[in-house]
């Protein structure tokens, strides 16, 4: 599998309820360092993702990009629904030990008419 597909999965893992319900997977997929700046403004750290209890809504992803930065990271952007409510996201994704983590999140909300 090559890299590009290898990130569009992680990301599409990422939204999944049965993800979302493993600590331990959640541990494995974001870095230490891992932040995200949220459609509502608000900054989401790994500590905030882990203590959140895993419940969030049913989300539709499409148009997936990928961009490699480097040989050991990349830049992920799509298109995401969820709640009726459009956005566009990109993550950074960067291999640490062969194992790809997430580093960087950010989500904009787009107008109802986008």
């Amino acid at each position: 599998m090559d890299v590009s597909q290898t990130l569009i999965d992680l990301e599409m893992e990422l939204v999944s309820p049965l993800a979302r319900a493993s600590v331990e997977r959640i541990d494995a997929l974001l870095s230490e360092g891992f932040e995200e700046c949220g459609s509502s403004g608000k900054v989401i750290t790994k500590a905030d993702v882990m203590k959140a209890g895993g419940s969030i809504p049913e989300y539709s992803l499409s148009d997936f990009s990928v961009q490699m930065l480097g040989e050991g990271a990349a830049l992920v952007k799509y298109r995401a629904n969820t709640q009726g409510q459009n956005s566009y996201r990109s993550s950074v994704w960067v291999n640490y030990g062969n194992r790809w983590q997430m580093l960087h999140h950010q989500s904009t909300a787009l107008p109802s008419d986008v």
